[in-house]
């Protein structure tokens, strides 16, 4: 911006020209540093980029694991509802998820896809948390029950982007039997 401000000037003020003409040495110095300063810019935009795809796969694997854990503590939660018993293993899950959410968000913040699975997931987390905590009977109501189901179903969309970037042997590794 600095640059395109410098050259309009110089173009259509007829005192910046002059000034510019006096101190030939100074044009020449500040133009060197522009030119730098935009090099250095075009240098550091390739190499983060470099660095999001060298750390793409990774952050996908870490956002598979999550995935996981939010799918096991769903499980435990519709578990409980059908037996309508209370568990520890319930709580337990959802404390795992909490932990990992916790460990993974530094690493999945800093990549666009991830962070919006990180997004969804911490709403579906916030959701069966909500859901564990509101009925004191240890049942669920067809309402959230249904609600649990649409935000699970949001949460395998925003994985997606994530799982297409890891090999296909890879994947079926850490999906295990499950086709999700």
């Amino acid at each position: 911006m600095t640059l395109l401000v410098l050259i309009a000037c110089d173009v259509w003020i007829r005192g910046v020209q002059a000034w510019w003409d006096r101190h030939s040495f100074t044009g020449s110095v500040v133009s060197n540093l522009l030119v730098l300063a935009v090099a250095a810019l075009i240098v550091d935009a390739v190499v983060a980029r470099r660095q999001r795809r060298e750390r793409a796969v990774s952050v996908a694997v870490q956002g598979l694991i999550v995935f996981g854990q939010a799918r096991r503590a769903y499980g435990a939660i519709t578990d409980r509802d059908s037996s309508g018993s209370r568990s520890n293993g319930v709580a337990d899950e959802l404390r795992t998820l909490a932990s990992m959410l916790l460990t993974a968000s530094p690493s999945l913040f800093d990549d666009p896809e991830a962070r919006q699975f990180l997004e969804q997931v911490e709403r579906f987390s916030v959701s069966m948390f909500r859901m564990l905590s509101a009925p004191p009977e240890g049942v669920l109501d067809q309402r959230d029950r249904d609600y649990l189901v649409s935000e699970l179903n949001r949460l395998q969309a925003a994985v997606q982007p994530l799982v297409r970037r890891i090999p296909a042997d890879d994947r079926s590794l850490l999906e295990g039997s499950s086709s999700d």
